[in-house]
């Protein structure tokens, strides 16, 4: 046969679609691509029942967003620990700078230490144009509820890392650190100590910022995704009244 039929008498289901909401998706884009073919039949005026989506198929969008999530806080954190002794400290600012020009701008620092949370950020506002069905509505509010689950959580443990940080480093803490990184060359040590001891004060306002950071990449998608939708409800019941009328 070309098709599956559900108890449905009007529901067309291509061939495969059923499996679809059990299997596990490896990536945020495998996600997406599902999220598309629910929009396609949706849109076409389908009507199919909430069951289609099953309890797996919704923990499996759970699971991708909490591993997006998880991507975003562990990419951030590793270009944090690149960024934040290069805006402490004046000095290697500089020498980076001479390879790397756009090193001397704070705000392309910023961003760049932001990008992998930015840009996941934007992929999931951009769900919010196929937010538009029952399946749609249930597949893309568990991917952000497993993404928000992971970065509150990453979140934390950033805030938590970086605070103690902080505080664990002392002049002599610093200095028997150099002495390790550089393999006990007394040059290398001192410039090492240097940065370490300039980018204790940065750290708390890191941790402060990584709070802030993370708490406006978890709002803004939810507030796209369903104002737009709350939006398109608005436009489709003024439409459905004006005909009425």
């Amino acid at each position: 046969m070309g098709s599956d039929f559900n108890a449905s008498q009007d529901v067309v289901i291509p061939i495969g679609m059923g499996d679809s909401t059990r299997r596990n998706f490896p990536t945020l884009l495998g996600a997406m691509a599902q999220i598309q073919q629910f929009f396609v039949i949706e849109k076409s005026g389908q009507e199919i029942p909430d069951e289609f989506l099953t309890i797996q198929g919704k923990f499996n969008f759970f699971k991708v967003g909490c591993g997006s999530g998880f991507i975003e806080g562990l990419s951030f954190a590793l270009l944090a620990a690149l960024v934040v002794p290069i805006l402490s400290d004046q000095k290697l600012m500089m020498s980076v700078a001479h390879y790397f020009p756009l090193a001397q701008s704070k705000v392309f620092l910023h961003t760049l230490n932001c990008f992998p949370v930015l840009l996941t950020c934007g992929l999931c506002c951009f769900l919010s144009r196929y937010r538009i069905g029952t399946l749609t509505r249930k597949a893309v509010d568990a991917f952000l509820f497993g993404r928000l689950m992971s970065l509150v959580m990453k979140g934390i443990i950033i805030f938590t890392g970086l605070t103690w940080l902080s505080g664990a480093i002392t002049e002599s803490s610093a200095w028997s650190a150099a002495k390790w990184v550089s393999l006990k060359q007394y040059g290398p040590a001192r410039e090492i100590y240097r940065i370490i001891l300039n980018t204790k004060p940065y750290l708390d306002y890191m941790a402060t910022e990584t709070i802030v950071i993370f708490t406006v990449a978890i709002i803004v998608p939810f507030i796209t995704v369903w104002g737009v939708s709350l939006l398109r409800n608005l436009k489709a019941r003024r439409q459905r009244a004006s005909w009425n009328g």
